[in-house]
């Protein structure tokens, strides 16, 4: 990527959404190169998009679907998130990069951890039971039994930076690792790894599988209903990838049947929008079965996550700035600016 800009000019960003604009200070507080900073919220006039746009360098943002016309300098698309689903391609000049960030991976891991923990400590009744005044649970009175995450076969599908994370942290409590990736031969550090078209096996063999891989076309509705009849009775599906990787229906009917043990949920198949604010995550009554954690969408949401992020999408802006190549990037240029 070649600068077009003097080098003494200012770097001209776009903040754009309100999901960007709480992190003003982060931009402000790292930056060691010279920028002017515009911020577009949600609620931005059409007018008010486009002249910010039409001056703009780089835009920081999870959604983009402006049409490239009004963004003639537009050199890096930089994503606030690991996830591109919400940018239009078809709005992305040719002359831009579009560039994801990570730094999410150590919270989503320890969010796993800590609802497979939950669960065989049945944490949340007991702790539900005994603020209610029972001692039921209390070993002292004889109480039913738990279970441990030691020794327990921990599934996970899909061996990116997540999958990593959590093996490690995993086989550090004393659970067995198994993977199952479209890439196999790259995997290390776990005990049996098993390539995509042994996912059946995979499943069969884990006590928690573990979604976290890619959400692209070969992997929608991967884990549908006869997936999950592959799955022991007493096992426990944790998606932290994105909702359309597991059919939702299927997973509702073998939740609500008890034909697995529970699901862990923190990615879903819908979300709020202007229209629906309060909008569920789900066309199914999820929230009415007692075999199911779930979460809005938060595990990675930690402020130690978004300072790594934010060290990322800075490095990236700076090299804008300096005419240097950019890194994490989804798409490249297809044409220089000008």
């Amino acid at each position: 990527m070649t600068q077009s800009n003097n080098s003494t000019a200012p770097l001209n960003i776009v903040l754009y959404g309100d999901i960007t604009l709480p992190n003003e200070f982060r931009l402000r507080s790292k930056a060691d190169f010279p920028f002017s900073v515009t911020t577009v919220p949600d609620n931005a006039s059409e007018a008010d998009r486009e002249r910010a746009l039409s001056k703009a360098d780089a835009v920081v943002c999870v959604r983009f679907d402006h049409p490239s016309k009004h963004a003639p300098n537009l050199r890096l698309i930089q994503l606030q998130a690991a996830g591109y689903d919400l940018i239009d391609f078809k709005c992305v000049p040719d002359q831009a990069a579009v560039c994801n960030a990570f730094g999410h991976t150590t919270a989503i891991a320890e969010y796993a951890l800590m609802t497979m923990l939950m669960w065989t400590h049945r944490w949340k009744s007991v702790e539900t039971s005994f603020r209610a005044g029972s001692w039921e649970y209390s070993g002292s009175m004889y109480g039913p039994l738990r279970d441990e995450l030691n020794s327990k076969t921990i599934g996970i599908l899909g061996f990116g930076q997540m999958g990593q994370e959590i093996a490690t942290r995993s086989r550090a409590i004393g659970s067995r690792v198994v993977a199952c990736a479209r890439n196999p031969q790259a995997v290390t550090g776990v005990d049996a790894v098993y390539p995509l078209d042994r996912l059946d096996d995979f499943l069969g063999v884990s006590d928690f599988v573990i979604v976290c891989i890619a959400y692209v076309p070969p992997t929608e509705g991967l884990i549908n209903a006869a997936r999950l009849a592959r799955m022991r009775p007493g096992a426990v599906l944790i998606n932290l990838a994105r909702g359309p990787v597991v059919v939702e229906k299927d997973l509702y009917d073998a939740l609500k049947a008890k034909a697995i043990a529970g699901a862990v949920i923190d990615v879903w198949w819908q979300y709020p929008n202007a229209a629906e604010p309060t909008r569920r995550g789900s066309r199914f009554p999820f929230h009415e079965l007692d075999n199911v954690f779930m979460t809005p969408h938060s595990s990675g949401w930690t402020e130690q996550m978004m300072d790594r992020r934010w060290d990322m999408i800075m490095a990236n802006l700076g090299a804008v700035w300096r005419g240097e190549p950019v890194s994490n990037v989804v798409r490249a240029p297809v044409s220089p600016v000008g």
